[in-house]
């Protein structure tokens, strides 16, 4: 086994925006830990161009980290409760975040302005996901339903029944919506109506994530059990065995699909082969649960979300 080198770091301290932005390089399994949240950072995700990358958390901010450098960009305030969920449109300079003040607000995440507000319900939204044409919006929380909401005209769509507890993570695969929580129960749903066409199971375990690969041919979901794998869209049980998976607090897939990393409870971050099931890195460095991961981009870097206030850098193994 591989000894684990020093951890020697170096600080720095920007002003950026008005505000200080902390970030810390070193020579341990992270690359770089970013500091500016005050208190738990919930979800962190790369543009679609690698430009930036934006997170957000229970200080009701959102930040937009430069991803070469690390500078904070920009703080976005507005909401006015925690932040949980976060994404960025597939194409232009879109960011969607959501939380437990009801409402998804839409950023233009390069001038740092907001552009657009949608009330979702009375309940808090716990996930987020565009459609890959960037089209249709998908949010999803406490109140059991799936809100699909039309990007372009800004008017809701949708609402997706058959959860009968809190959602946790949403996706698309085509034109397919997917979406998971509390039960255990995946449901899918087509292009038109709002009944479920499809049912998997992860058991009586709770979905923390889930992710779909580029491909479109399989769905993987971080659960209580682990990490488990479906084929698309047949749903059939992919039976790969991520063995060590253990609790996930969600997952993410590499941009060319070979490669999942999750955070989990126990602090590590660990990256797997999405074929074989073989872990391929452990890493060590956060104080607290890993709370959201996303890949670069370019497949080189992954960012990881912490409880302990940080988002935090770390190389991809082999790239």
């Amino acid at each position: 086994m591989r000894a684990r080198p020093l951890w020697i770091a170096a600080v720095a301290v920007l002003v950026a925006g008005g505000a200080f932005a902390v970030y810390r390089l070193t020579r341990g399994n992270e690359l770089a830990t970013l500091r500016g949240h005050d208190g738990v950072v919930r979800a962190v995700a790369y543009s679609p161009d690698g430009a930036v990358l934006a997170s957000v958390g229970d200080d009701q901010t959102v930040r937009v980290w430069d991803a070469k450098t690390y500078r904070l960009l920009h703080t976005l305030t507005g909401h006015t409760g925690k932040v949980r969920a976060l994404a960025f449109a597939p194409k232009g300079n879109l960011l969607a975040t959501a939380g437990q003040d009801h409402f998804v607000r839409l950023w233009d995440w390069n001038a740092g302005t907001e552009v657009a507000t949608w009330h979702v319900g009375e309940k808090a939204t716990e996930c987020l996901a565009f459609s890959p044409d960037g089209d249709t919006l998908a949010a999803a929380g406490v109140d059991k339903l799936v809100h699909l909401w039309g990007v372009t005209d800004r008017k809701p769509l949708r609402e997706l029944k058959g959860h009968t507890r809190h959602v946790h993570a949403v996706a698309f695969s085509g034109d397919r919506v997917i979406a998971a929580g509390e039960t255990g129960t995946i449901l899918t749903w087509g292009k038109t109506g709002t009944s479920p066409i499809q049912t998997l199971t992860a058991g009586h375990h709770h979905v923390n994530g889930m992710a779909v690969t580029p491909d479109g041919g399989t769905l993987v979901a971080a659960t209580g059990a682990g990490l488990l794998a479906w084929e698309l869209p047949a749903g059939k049980p992919k039976g790969i065995s991520f063995i060590g998976s253990g609790l996930g607090r969600g997952v993410a897939v590499s941009p060319d699909g070979t490669l999942l990393a999750t955070p989990h409870e126990d602090h590590a971050v660990k990256v797997w082969d999405t074929a074989t099931g073989e872990l391929k890195a452990t890493y060590h460095g956060h104080r607290d649960i890993g709370t959201g991961v996303a890949f670069a981009p370019d497949g080189r870097t992954l960012a990881t979300a912490d409880a302990d206030g940080t988002v935090k850098i770390w190389p991809v193994p082999g790239k």
